[in-house]
């Protein structure tokens, strides 16, 4: 109860995010919670004032007070608003960290865990939350009289949201168009094509970003000559953020009849519509479409299978989740114009020529770049000069401007409509990308991981955080927010197109701040919470804080070129304790330090890669919410504390652990919630053994486990668990050399790697393995069990393997090499099994020098999906397979005796 009443208390995003966090903690912790807060009456104290504010707020959080012509005094009071719920989201998180040091304690009395809170020197709970009541108290009266002050204005209703609908023509003045030619015919042929309809009909999309042109394009295509003679019936039809199906219903009715219609429910209107097409082909335009819901599609259709067939439906979207809602059958995705044909559109603009005026001209251009493909900043921009006249002066004051301060802006508030659609956690993700400069290249699981740390990340029962924060980038994707692109080593990358990036700016403008290429220290904003330090220098860094920063959260280094000798003040953090997000990427540190007396005991996200220290301090073990902690590239480091037990919440550590440690930290099998982790080195003490995994359920991704000869007891390779570790799609094993051993040595080291290896036993679903210098000499029987998923499989440096398994029955296997067998000699059939391979398609044989020969009687049915088989450094192999030796992408090297018999 008390999580329900506290939730509805406290309605608006930060809080909510902190309540949530909280209530994983569980019942126990809440009911904690309702007994600090004392009698009812203070809750509904609290829970009064709350919904006051969350009310008015509410009514003018979307309204253009919000962004665009709302006075400074608003625009301080949402600053103070904002504000305040950050301190209150500091106050729950406190309390939050606080319970969790013995929310787990089963066997407390309830008395002696309030006496603890309540007596607590870091944790003054009633105290802080009648300040926070206060302030709220303070704030909802302001707000009361700054809506007396706009309603004696009379200028506009100030609890509507911005205008969210306007009505678009079909009419259209092709002169005004450039640079559609080819999509305006792709579409044309894809409409008069014959595609899979639903009933009589078929849905096309055009899907884009706002003001990238999607209604222009509808209208050219709508008006072609082509069209008009292959529709018997025409429709154009906006849509809007409002999906009402009545009224939707009737604006068609009155297209296809040119009477108003003034039935007035759905039945009616739908039966009418339903006679009014019956037989006919028909196209329909739904211009500007938002919603996503299945539900109300299915209901639109309804009348409109009724239709002759071949009908067809295009629709207009900024979102790829809605192309998907109304089942297109073909999505066009608008491509943004050159900055060719965004100076062509503006000059159509002007009502004056500039050809012969090279210095506007040349401006002209410049000003384009800032379109960046976007029709609608193109005739924005070009009115915009049109109107300066000839003046030098206001064109370079155009091309120096932020497009949001320009006068008579119509790009922002078209952008600002999908900003104001996404849903609240979506916002905030959102604002926060105004932290990385323009033209970035995101990194999806970085970002989501600094949403986590940040508190953004609404939880999902049985969901990981870092799914849900997947498909909150999906979402923003989906929506136009992010573009896709191909970086120079031709990977996927996402990007933000730059009107979009300045609109997360000016959405963020209260909390958020960019400091560019600033070699000392930073500014002291006091309002900022999230900070970013944008550096293309060389030049030291060294870095100051101030009592000022005390509710800064991020604080960002991003660095394009890597700085020497950086460093921080002695008093650094004890004037950032409020940080959840620390990333101090690429500056040139040879040391790092925290206090354990003050630790940044909210901080969750730590990057320290690329630089030169050699040690991470102890004192990093006291960042008990910590969740992730990348050291990448940092070569030096050849150990991790003492205590790395200690991160229990940590879930993310980036470090070449195969490379850079030689041993692991006592008890690291503590770290339960660890999913990221490259290598585990298996100790000779129980606190460092293979054991030491038996719990960490959550490892996901690629798992390598060195030092596998440490394992000196089976029970310890059973206690492993892999079989538990369902998340896991790549493991690598690896051993080392026995190198000179006595012959009654060898054997029993032989024997003891035979049955670790039987007993580890990864589970059914694993895609990748990799065996390497083992020194048992038989396979286990589950490696080439039937029912696994296996796709990879490596084979090296098995010294006392005389033969292969009989892998050819794993029906998934798709890649396999085998390298440095020494002792064998011969392939035989039993290694093709029942199934002779019926998915591989890459086969290596590498450096095996006594390997001979090669049998395989049937040439037909052996590997028939291969495609590359290479074979290297054989010198005794004297044969292969008939049905091998002709194959088009056979690669022999170093194989004399081969090559003499090969065709």
């Amino acid at each position: 109860m008390a999580a329900e009443l506290l939730t509805a208390c406290i309605g608006s995003a930060p809080f909510a995010f902190a309540l949530e966090r909280l209530a994983s903690f569980g019942s126990y912790a809440w009911n904690e919670i309702k007994l600090i807060l004392g009698v009812d009456d203070e809750l509904r104290k609290l829970q009064r004032t709350m919904f006051m504010v969350q009310d008015l707020v509410d009514s003018v959080e979307c309204s253009p007070l919000r962004f665009t012509r709302g006075s400074n005094a608003w625009k301080t009071w949402f600053e103070d608003i904002k504000k305040l719920s950050y301190d209150a989201d500091a106050l729950l998180d406190d309390i939050s960290l606080h319970l969790s040091t013995f929310g787990s304690v089963g066997t407390a009395e309830r008395d002696e865990v309030r006496k603890i809170v309540l007596s607590s020197t870091t944790l003054t709970l009633p105290h802080d939350i009648n300040v926070l009541y206060k302030k709220l108290e303070l704030l909802a009266k302001e707000m009361e009289r700054l809506l007396m002050i706009e309603s004696m204005k009379n200028r506009f209703s100030i609890v509507s949201p911005i205008h969210d609908f306007i009505s678009t023509s079909s009419l259209i003045d092709e002169n005004n168009v450039i640079g559609r030619e080819a999509e305006q015919l792709a579409c044309v042929i894809n409409l008069l094509a014959n595609e899979p309809e639903m009933g009589n009909f078929s849905v096309m999309s055009l899907v884009g970003m706002a003001g990238i042109g999607k209604t222009t394009l509808a209208k050219l295509v709508y008006n072609d000559d082509l069209v008009n003679s292959n529709f018997q019936k025409k429709m154009w039809v906006t849509v809007s953020m409002n999906f009402d199906l009545i009224k939707i219903t009737k604006y068609m009715i009155e297209a296809l009849t040119g009477n108003s219609c003034t039935l007035s429910d759905l039945n009616s209107v739908q039966v009418l519509l339903q006679e009014s097409i019956r037989g006919f082909k028909f196209l329909l335009v739904l211009d500007d479409c938002w919603t996503e819901n299945n539900d109300d599609w299915d209901e639109f259709y309804l009348p409109l299978r009724y239709g002759a067939k071949g009908s067809k439906i295009i629709v207009t979207t900024r979102s790829a989740k809605v192309s998907s809602s109304v089942r297109s059958y073909k999505t066009h995705s608008l491509q943004h114009l050159s900055d060719k044909h965004c100076w062509d559109l503006m000059k159509r603009r002007m009502l004056f020529s500039v050809e012969e005026q090279e210095n506007l001209k040349s401006i002209g251009k410049e000003i384009a770049k800032k379109c960046k493909g976007l029709p609608l900043a193109a005739k924005t921009l070009g009115s915009l000069l049109s109107n300066s006249g000839s003046s030098e002066d206001q064109w370079l004051c155009i091309l120096n401007s932020k497009l949001w301060n320009l006068p008579e802006d119509k790009i922002f508030p078209a952008l600002m409509l999908s900003f104001l659609h996404l849903p609240p956690p979506l916002q905030k993700c959102f604002a926060y990308c105004s932290l990385f400069p323009k033209n970035h290249e995101f990194e999806v699981e970085e970002l989501v991981l600094l949403w986590m740390a940040e508190g953004f990340i609404r939880p999902i029962e049985g969901m990981r955080l870092e799914d849900i924060g997947s498909k909150y980038f999906d979402d923003l994707y989906l929506r136009s927010f992010f573009e896709q692109d191909t970086n120079a080593r031709n990977e996927t990358v996402y990007k933000m197109h730059d009107l979009i990036h300045d609109m997360s700016q000016m959405v963020s403008s209260d909390i958020c701040f960019q400091v560019i290429d600033m070699s000392d220290d930073y500014p002291l904003f006091g309002n900022t919470c999230h900070l970013s330090m944008l550096r293309d220098s060389l030049n030291p860094i060294h870095l100051k804080a101030s009592e000022k920063n005390e509710r800064l959260r991020t604080f960002l280094m991003i660095n394009k070129n890597g700085a020497d000798g950086g460093l921080l003040d002695n008093d650094f953090f004890s004037h950032l304790r409020s940080l959840r997000v620390l990333d101090l990427t690429r500056i040139g540190l040879s040391e790092f330090t925290i206090s354990s007396s003050k630790p940044l005991k909210f901080l969750r996200y730590l990057n320290l890669s690329e630089n030169k220290i050699s040690r991470v301090p102890n004192s990093i073990c006291h960042l008990l919410v910590l969740q992730t902690l990348k050291l990448k590239n940092c070569t030096r480091i050849t150990a991790l504390p003492e205590d790395t037990k200690n991160l229990s919440k940590l879930r993310h550590l980036d470090l070449d652990i195969k490379e850079q440690l030689v041993h692991m930290p006592p008890n690291f099998g503590r770290l339960t919630e660890l999913q990221a982790l490259s290598a585990f080195i298996v100790g000779d003490k129980k606190e460092n053994g293979i054991a030491q995994i038996s719990n960490m359920n959550s490892l996901r991704g690629s798992l390598c486990i060195k030092n596998m000869d440490q394992v000196t007891d089976v029970a310890d390779a059973i206690e492993a668990k892999l079989h538990e570790k369902l998340f896991l799609d790549n493991l690598e094993l690896q051993w080392v050399d026995l190198g000179n051993v006595s012959q009654g040595s060898l054997e029993q080291a032989q024997n003891l790697q035979d049955s670790v290896l039987a007993n580890l036993r990864p589970h059914q679903n694993l895609k990748e393995l990799a065996i390497k210098k083992y020194c048992g000499r038989f396979y286990p029987t589950w490696l080439s069990d039937p029912s696994r998923k296996i796709t990879r499989i490596h084979l090296a440096g098995l010294k006392y393997c005389d033969s292969l398994p009989p892998l050819g029955q794993l029906p998934s296997l798709e890649f396999f090499c085998i390298s440095n067998l020494p002792v064998l000699e011969l392939i035989d059939e039993n290694f093709y099994g029942t199934e002779k391979f019926p998915s591989l398609e890459s086969f290596e044989v590498e450096n095996m020098d006594k390997l001979i020969n090669w049998e395989f009687t049937n040439t037909v049915d052996g590997m028939p999906r291969l495609q590359n088989f290479r074979i290297h450094g054989c010198p005794s192999l004297t044969n292969v397979p008939i049905n091998l030796r002709s194959h088009p992408n056979l690669n022999i090297s170093d194989c004399p005796n081969l090559a003499m018999v090969l065709p």
